[in-house]
């Protein structure tokens, strides 16, 4: 599965891409807009080639214009022809700088368009993967990919269209050029040059090992502070801050440090390039006047044209290495990139669970909630000796109430998120009214479930829209009696703006109760046949418990399939048949009087809490 190879392989592939990796990868969510591409690179040789054009036109209007003859005054200077020479000149440079800014536009509008589809992309993958994937994978590395790794791909790619597209084409006129001024000469400098170019390519390897290394643990960093900040009561209660803080620096130093190793690579090679260029003109200059005054490497021009075509090929050596210099720099700065297309690239290669080959259907309004457990065995990863749930049957009729109890981390979940499709089980079966459940599609069981959990998450929207996210077309009057039924309705009024008050940061502005109490008449709004609570009322009062379990059983679970899961034993002694687990496994059966009557792990559990 392309899940399993993107996450254990994903140290090899930061090895494997480079800026040309970058560049194939970009290009598939560019499809869409190849016209632009088009267009931008045809401006982008009209940009390269009239910069250059204009360039080229130096050294031939000192060849043309200012002969010895003129010079000594032989011939009279042709003044009108200089000045639409001239007019060239400035056109060519006007026509090159129109090219450059529509050519600008262009290519940073196909470059945010082709990483919003990224973003798309991975973050749709992403809601798809199943819960299984987030267990493995830090929220905040997943959420430093979606944003700082996404920017600094748009940044790059603004960069490689815009900017090194129009390099590349520079190069190669300003190449033409060299070659027309002088083809010998050329012959010897342009090797040079390509040994050259070799030795930065080897720079920009060392360079992008370090570069890996810092985009990796800012996503540490990121993954270290959503989790510092999520659980700070938890810090100042047992105070840690200064462990915290201590571990915090530590991500941080080795952010520094990898990125002091990429930027000396990075700034090491200015200077070098400096030097390079410097030295290549004092070998043209040296190679010019040693053999005949030039006469040798410039097609046997004589006299002050010599120094005319001397100083073209000069100015056209100075631009190249000029050009060559900004495009590697651009190379290098691209590395930050290119170490984030290795993090992008894992979420948009994420594969889904595929739909379902031949999905079997039930009707919501048709369903009757029988369910049946067979011998169904579930492990977190194969490679695990341990099973959460080894080898549970249970069955349960239409309308029932089923407990579920055992001691923390005996498998209780474990079976509530199995129904639910948030993990799929190994082996055994599954069947809601005779119907596999692997062949249920998961949208389809979403019309036959309400799912309660313990931590109940909530929208930043208002209180009745949070409501209503089951069943968006249900009357705020329904709202208002489902949130009387369960006590909710007294605290909302309580509120300034009422049903209208946004609920802030996942219910930051309210008590665990009263989000508890907010997700449970949500689930009375939901009106669904199969109703799964998930230690619903854990943290509400004695008072307010009882409350809502009276609107439970006198409404909410009135002719539906329940499932609870409970540690206070008082709420599921009416339950039609309580299972007892213990270490992944079913030990116990029954009703609560049978359980009492057998006096085992269930009964000692009662006593415990009771007396």
């Amino acid at each position: 599965m392309k899940v399993t190879k993107a996450v254990n392989d994903s140290n090899n592939e930061n090895h494997r891409v480079s800026t040309i990796a970058l560049l194939k990868f970009s290009l598939k969510f560019m499809k869409n807009d190849k016209k632009v591409l088009i267009i931008g690179f045809l401006l982008s040789i009209i940009d390269a080639f009239m910069y250059t054009f204009g360039t080229a036109m130096t050294g031939f209007l000192i060849k043309w214009f200012f002969t010895e003859d003129v010079l000594i005054g032989k011939e009279s200077f042709k003044s009108v022809e200089f000045i639409f020479a001239m007019i060239g000149m400035a056109l060519s440079f006007l026509i090159s700088f129109i090219a450059k800014m529509f050519q600008n536009r262009l290519m940073i509008y196909a470059s945010f368009k082709a990483t919003a589809r990224m973003r798309s992309k991975a973050s749709k993958n992403l809601l798809y993967m199943p819960i299984s994937y987030h267990d493995k994978n830090k929220v905040g590395d997943k959420i430093s990919t979606l944003t700082n790794d996404i920017n600094n791909i748009s940044q790059t790619l603004v960069q490689m269209f815009n900017e090194a597209s129009g390099m590349l084409f520079k190069l190669l006129f300003v190449v033409f050029f060299m070659l027309l001024y002088s083809l010998t000469l050329s012959a010897i400098v342009l090797p040079i040059i390509i040994c050259f170019a070799i030795v930065s390519w080897l720079f920009l390897a060392k360079a992008r090992k370090p570069y890996i290394e810092m985009i990796n643990k800012f996503g540490d960093m990121n993954a270290y502070v959503e989790e510092m900040l999520k659980n700070s009561k938890v810090t100042q209660s047992f105070d840690r801050q200064e462990k915290a803080n201590h571990d915090f620096e530590k991500i941080a130093n080795g952010i520094r440090k990898s990125s002091f190793r990429g930027d000396l690579y990075t700034k090491f090679f200015e200077p070098y390039f400096v030097i390079f260029s410097n030295f290549l003109i004092l070998i043209v200059l040296a190679i010019s006047f040693w053999f005949k005054n030039g006469n040798v490497w410039f097609a046997g021009v004589l006299g002050n044209e010599v120094i005319a075509i001397i100083n073209g090929y000069i100015q056209f050596l100075w631009t190249f290495t000029s050009v060559l210099q900004l495009f590697f720099n651009f190379v290098f700065s691209t590395q930050i990139g290119v170490a984030s297309t290795t993090r992008i690239f894992k979420l948009i290669e994420l594969d889904p669970p595929k739909k379902i080959e031949n999905p079997q259907y039930l009707d919501s309004k048709k369903v009757e909630g029988y369910i049946e457990f067979d011998n169904v065995s579930f492990r977190y990863s194969k490679k695990m000796n341990e099973y959460q749930l080894k080898n549970a049957s249970f069955s349960a009729n239409p309308g029932e109430v089923i407990a579920i109890v055992g001691p923390t981390g005996a498998g209780k979940t474990t079976i509530i998120s199995l129904l639910s499709k948030f993990y799929e089980y190994e082996s055994g079966s599954i069947k809601i009214d005779g119907l596999e459940l692997k062949n249920i599609p998961k949208d389809n069981l979403l019309d036959l479930m309400t799912v309660v959990l313990q931590d109940s998450f909530m929208f930043n929207d208002t209180i009745i829209n949070n409501l209503k996210v089951g069943n968006p077309n249900i009357s705020d009057e329904d709202v208002f009696e489902a949130a009387k039924l369960t006590n909710a309705h007294q605290f909302i009024q309580n509120y300034k703006n009422g049903y209208q008050t946004i609920i802030e940061n996942n219910g930051a502005n309210l008590s665990q109760g009263e989000k508890q109490l907010l997700s449970i008449t949500r689930a009375i709004l939901g009106n669904k046949k199969i109703l799964v609570l998930d230690e619903a009322t854990s943290n509400v009062d004695s008072n307010t418990e009882k409350i809502i379990q009276d609107a439970l059983q006198n409404t909410v679970m009135k002719g539906k399939t329940s499932f609870v899961i409970a540690h206070r034993l008082s709420t599921i002694r009416n339950a039609d048949t309580i299972i007892v687990v213990d270490h992944g496994q079913i030990i116990e059966k029954g009703n609560h009087r049978e359980l009492m009557n057998k006096k085992g792990f269930y009964y000692e559990l009662h006593e415990s809490q009771f007396n």
